[in-house]
């Protein structure tokens, strides 16, 4: 995957200001350009004519060592009509250049300055000076001055095995969830580019699709090392209902409100809600997966477990304060009462970030044992099965209250999170919930759900109750919801547009794509499966003079 357009632009600033030292080196040679012309000229035929033999050869140099060719030439000026990778004498991508990482991607478009060609295992680069080499194959050949240049690059993508360039065949698309990155083997990579996952919006190129395990997933690199869930990606996915399908809401109810049998709707989303299947067909509107005949487009994993319970999420930066525990051997995930989940365990050497330390009794009369819990909130893992790395955590209660907290709750126990629960309703009706996130929102939503099921239980202990009760505070402290402050509703500036357009996308979990404004920027709509649904700007900016009154 490329770095931003911005970063590579940079990249190309920067390898202008070093073409000096590239014309120095092109000028020296200038005066042997001509008898060196007509060698590559002879070099070029000689291949035609033997090209099998020659081919062998070049094979059997390449197996003993990284045999080279270099061809200096007049100054040429080359432009890049793919983004290039920047590599070594040796044929390796460079992990920094001039001194930095943000340099060894050049961007498409970019004219720079070389002082020859060089092939290496059979395949041709162009040189940058100071060992640094860009592949032919990203470079337009009717720009280079030197035209034996352009048929040695001929001859050599010819008579030797292909070699994918940066953005031979690949497409540019924009991820519609965040996505984890996976290897060959459809093992999920812990670090890509320095981040352990890519987040929804981000712009990729892919090399095509591939098959692993039966899932179908996009390549993010030349190499075929790097994959995402094809889900994941901004590829139209359509259903068709078989069957007349009521529309619900994320919490699993309905108006009853209908989509006709043989309709055929895009859907940017699989989600469980409870324990039935449904695909989202817009803002908040979802139908059951039991009433889709037809899918079509890419497949859409599930964003969550049957039970409702978030997939177990990795931080996107490295906290320093953090506390990550990696697993021993194949381990089970449990809850606040000690007991395993049916189908949730870790494989070996997965890490995980955890945010306490506390011990669990299964019963009154049982040793309590330590255990660390997933910052996700998803579960626990036992300490014993883990080894950890990072900052030290202390036990957060000893075990004389594990034990208490096995004891069934009273209703006097259980007042913090009725209260908490009661004032859902106004909390969901604040703006700071309305203009959240909906992985937060639904978030939020989940720990009322599951806080509600304790509050209901006969038989909840203190330590579910207390369990529930944190989850709904934590929740409620991630909703940060708010309007976008602009200087003038009847003239916004692209900034202020730009901010606008991310927060209604955010809100609404739709593309910023869908997201339309008209009028002068006065008249704000989701576009959506051929249907436009007008929004109130108000709802989601406000006027600076509003705001100090």
């Amino acid at each position: 995957m490329k770095l931003s357009h911005k970063l590579i632009m940079v990249s190309a600033a920067a390898l202008m200001s070093v073409s000096p030292l590239l014309n120095t080196t092109q000028n020296v040679n200038a005066a042997t350009a001509s008898t060196k012309k007509t060698t590559t000229k002879k070099t070029s035929s000689k291949k035609t004519t033997t090209k099998k033999s020659t081919s062998k050869k070049t094979t059997k140099k390449a197996a003993s060592s990284k045999t080279t060719t270099s061809k200096k030439t007049t100054s040429n000026t080359i432009k890049l009509t793919h983004n290039a990778y920047v590599y070594d004498k040796n044929g390796k991508r460079l992990k920094t250049y001039m001194g930095s990482a943000k340099y060894t991607t050049i961007a498409k478009g970019v004219t720079v300055n070389s002082n020859g060609t060089k092939t290496i295992n059979g395949v041709l680069y162009y040189s940058l000076g100071g060992g640094a080499y860009i592949k032919a194959a990203n470079v337009d050949g009717k720009v280079a001055t030197s035209s034996s240049t352009k048929k040695t690059s001929s001859k050599n993508t010819s008579s030797n095995k292909p070699s994918t360039d940066e953005s031979e065949n690949s497409t540019s698309t924009k991820l519609i969830h965040n996505a984890y990155v996976y290897d060959v083997n459809g093992k999920r990579i812990k670090k890509y580019e320095g981040k352990s996952k890519l987040t929804k919006g981000t712009e990729i190129d892919t090399y095509g699709t591939v098959n692993i395990k039966g899932k179908k997933y996009y390549q993010l690199d030349e190499e075929g090392t790097a994959f995402v869930k094809a889900g994941n990606v901004d590829r139209p996915t359509t259903i068709t209902l078989k069957k007349n399908a009521y529309i619900y809401n994320g919490e699993g109810k309905t108006k009853k409100k209908l989509v006709k049998k043989g309709k055929t709707v895009k859907t940017t989303e699989a989600r469980y809600i409870g324990t039935k299947l449904y695909y989202k067909i817009g803002d908040d509107q979802f139908v059951k997966a039991a009433n889709v005949g037809k899918v079509k487009g890419e497949e859409l994993d599930p964003i969550n477990e049957p039970d409702g319970a978030a997939t177990v999420e990795v931080p996107d930066t490295e906290d320093v304060n953090s506390t990550k525990v990696i697993t021993k051997g194949v381990v089970s995930l449990y809850d606040i009462k000690g007991q395993k989940y049916a189908n949730r365990i870790f494989d070996a050497g997965v890490s995980q970030q955890v945010s306490e330390l506390r011990y669990i009794a299964t019963s009154v009369n049982s040793t309590p044992q330590l255990f660390y819990k997933l910052a996700s909130g998803r579960g626990y893992l036992k300490a014993d099965e883990v080894t950890v790395d990072g900052k030290i955590l202390n036990a957060v209660n000893t075990p004389e209250q594990a034990k208490a907290d096995v004891t069934v709750a009273t209703t006097a126990d259980k007042a913090k999170l009725t209260q908490s629960i009661n004032e859902a309703a106004s909390v969901k009706a604040s703006e700071i919930y309305k203009l959240s996130s909906s992985t937060a929102k639904a978030a939020y939503d989940k720990a009322i759900t599951d806080g509600a099921m304790v509050n209901n239980n006969a038989s909840a202990t203190i330590g579910q109750v207390n369990e529930a009760e944190s989850a709904i505070t934590s929740a409620k402290a991630k909703l940060n919801g708010a309007k976008i402050a602009v200087a003038n509703l009847n003239s916004l500036t692209p900034d202020e547009v730009t901010a606008i357009v991310r927060a209604v996308a955010n809100a609404n979990n739709v593309p910023e794509s869908a997201i339309q404004f008209s009028n002068n920027n006065t008249t704000l709509s989701i576009v959506t499966n051929g249907y436009t649904q007008s929004l109130n700007i108000n709802d989601y900016a406000v006027q600076n003079s509003a705001i100090n009154r």
